[in-house]
């Protein structure tokens, strides 16, 4: 008997449901990400570990060059539907609900309770009451307790839900742009169907390979990958693949009006992603002593290849990722349903779960790579049930996500 849980409920070739299928890969590929934090990277995060692996930040590598620019384009693909349903005003305060309600108990409410045990343990300073901690050194609102240093005022955490407030801001123009464009833009009374022609589709992308590629290289003469600006106080913002952010967006928005993911040719789909593939392979490479001339930032021929290299891969993965899916996952069963209805909630709250592990995991003995996978599976296997049969059946998340 064939469990209930295969049944196919999405319509077959569902546009929707291939495109969830990529969300559902994605979520899992940020659980991943930030499984990883202390185990390959030197950058700051909730937990820390002295073990290392240049794997995992060659892991980190790759990830960073396309997954977060997929992401935006797919959520502009469902921007101008959703303000054609509902009009800029009642979008603009959905999303401020649907954002804002989780945002709100991750960085008030479970956010600076990690923040506050890094400090204690980590950075070794006194276990003042949490309440003293939150609200002089978090919320700025009162006195830094003595022998915390730090300027005063506000002091928020986003983490990952950098990517939430980025993506409201966006909304929030887009929604002020069909405001004022009124019956100018709205939706065909017919969506093209004519596939793409091959040469034109692979003329488009090399003309986004070559424009991601100058301005990435252009915006990084000044800011780095990782170096967060925190503006206006809570709006926290990474310059160095903005203009990725900002373009894969606009795409998605575009696409949706004149429906390129369906009209894409599949087999320039998979030209890209192999393209992509091979991007991978020679940035790992450098794992196993391949020296490439390859780096992130600042005035140099290295910088330019980084940029061009992270260029071609972003591209061949959005493409290619899509096409993947719509041509050999394009239908959903009930698991998979389950799967992306929870992305978003397992996008928003997996980070403490993530956390948790590695602290249990500290002391045992595992390795940098033992630690990163065991902390991957585990944050997969329970941050989706905890989602699904907890967090989404909560009546103040019920709605929002």
């Amino acid at each position: 008997m064939s469990a209930p849980a295969l049944t196919p409920t999405a319509k077959p070739g569902s546009r929707l449901a291939y495109i969830d299928n990529v969300r559902i890969f994605l979520s899992m590929l940020v659980v991943a990400h930030h499984a990883g934090q202390p185990y390959g990277s030197d950058g700051w995060w909730l937990f820390q570990s002295p073990l290392r692996s240049g794997w995992i930040g060659l892991f980190f590598g790759v990830n960073e060059a396309f997954f977060m620019g997929l992401f935006f384009l797919m959520a502009g693909y469902f921007h101008p539907g959703s303000v054609d349903r509902k009009g800029p005003a009642r979008f603009v305060l959905d999303r401020l609900w649907r954002f804002g309600v989780p945002a709100a108990i991750m960085v008030l409410g479970i956010t600076p309770v990690f923040i506050y045990y890094h400090e204690v343990l980590f950075k070794l300073l006194p276990a003042v009451p949490y309440r003293d901690f939150f609200q002089g050194v978090y919320l700025g609102i009162a006195d830094r307790p003595l022998g915390w240093p730090g300027d005063p005022g506000i002091h928020l955490e986003f983490i990952h839900l950098w990517f939430i407030e980025n993506l409201f801001l966006y909304g929030c123009v887009y929604a002020l742009y069909r405001f004022f464009a009124g019956k100018r833009d709205t939706a065909p009374a017919k969506r093209p169907t004519t596939p793409i022609a091959p040469a034109t589709a692979h003329w488009a992308l090399f003309a986004l390979v070559l424009w991601l590629g100058v301005t990435t290289f252009a915006i990084r003469i000044w800011w780095n990958v990782d170096d967060w600006k925190v503006l206006l106080g809570i709006w926290e913002i990474e310059f160095a693949h903005l203009p990725q952010y900002v373009t894969m967006f606009v795409l998605g928005i575009i696409a949706a009006r004149r429906n390129w993911f369906e009209r894409f040719p599949a087999r320039v789909g998979w030209t890209w992603l192999a393209i992509g593939a091979v991007c991978v392979v020679v940035w790992m490479a450098r794992g196993a002593g391949l020296p490439l001339p390859i780096w992130i930032g600042g005035f140099s021929l290295a910088a330019a290849n980084r940029a061009a290299w992270e260029s071609v891969l972003c591209v061949g993965f959005c493409a290619g990722l899509l096409t993947l899916t719509r041509e050999r996952f394009p239908d959903q069963s009930r698991l998979m349903k389950i799967l992306s209805d929870n992305a978003f909630a397992v996008y928003v709250f997996h980070v403490p779960v993530v956390t948790l592990l590695q602290y249990a995991l500290a002391g045992t003995g595992l390795g940098a790579l033992q630690s990163f996978f065991t902390v991957t599976v585990l944050g997969i296997l329970l941050t989706f049930p905890l989602t699904h049969f907890v967090l989404r059946r909560l009546p103040l998340l019920k709605q929002a996500l």
